[in-house]
């Protein structure tokens, strides 16, 4: 539960809020300090929303890695957004999908492609501008890479790539807050609470633990 904002605040509400032990002093209550009571980022939930788009046909189902575009993900990972999307025999595969994010942050990117000598490509837009770009090339393996990007709560994240095939190739790409399998994002708190020096209780004022 954050402290108040404004008003009266009390020794014994900032230890019920950061925990700590008796007797109580503001020492113990440096920002990232050795006890770890006053954390600087608290991890929040991202709900996505408003899935759109289009994607062409996925050639595999579940049982064999294939799943198409979905948010709020726990199968077969935890991800605020994921496709696992498979073409075939000279197929061409594509994913043009956007969403929406409710938190502010920085946010994860994790792209595999798997196929027989081809390269492909992703792209992670937010609200129309483009954050992220890459390209992987593939021979008869999954080769991967990783990526970060910000966005702000209600910002609409584009996902989209075209790829080829001849024999399977699979594109696949997870996106989460901490990390790509993670739907919690750090979220910066307790910015007015000093790491070291003087301290007084008005510093305290909406702070946090959780």
């Amino acid at each position: 539960m954050t402290l108040p904002a404004s008003g009266a605040l009390s020794f014994s509400a900032i230890q019920g809020e950061f925990t700590g032990v008796n007797p109580i002093s503001l020492s113990e209550y440096y920002k990232s300090g050795n006890n770890g009571y006053v954390p600087t980022p608290v991890p929040e939930p991202i709900t996505a929303s408003n899935l759109a788009g289009s994607n062409s046909t996925n050639l595999r189902g579940p049982q064999f890695g294939g799943y198409d575009p979905a948010i709020n993900t726990t199968t077969p990972t935890t991800c605020v957004y994921l496709h696992q999307l498979w073409a075939d025999n000279g197929s061409t595969g594509t994913v043009n999908r956007t969403f929406v994010v409710d938190k502010t942050g920085t946010y994860s990117i994790y792209f595999g492609w798997y196929s027989y000598g081809f390269t492909a490509p992703l792209t992670v837009t937010v609200n129309g501008s483009q954050v992220y770009y890459n390209t992987l090339i593939a021979y008869n393996t999954t080769v991967s890479t990783t990526g970060t990007f910000t966005a702000s709560a209600g910002d609409t994240i584009g996902i989209v790539t075209s790829f080829p095939s001849s024999g399977w190739s699979g594109h696949y790409t997870y996106i989460g807050g901490s990390s790509a399998t993670s739907r919690n994002i750090d979220v910066p708190v307790n910015a007015n609470i000093p790491t070291s020096g003087a301290l007084s209780l008005s510093d305290y004022y909406g702070g946090r633990k959780t």
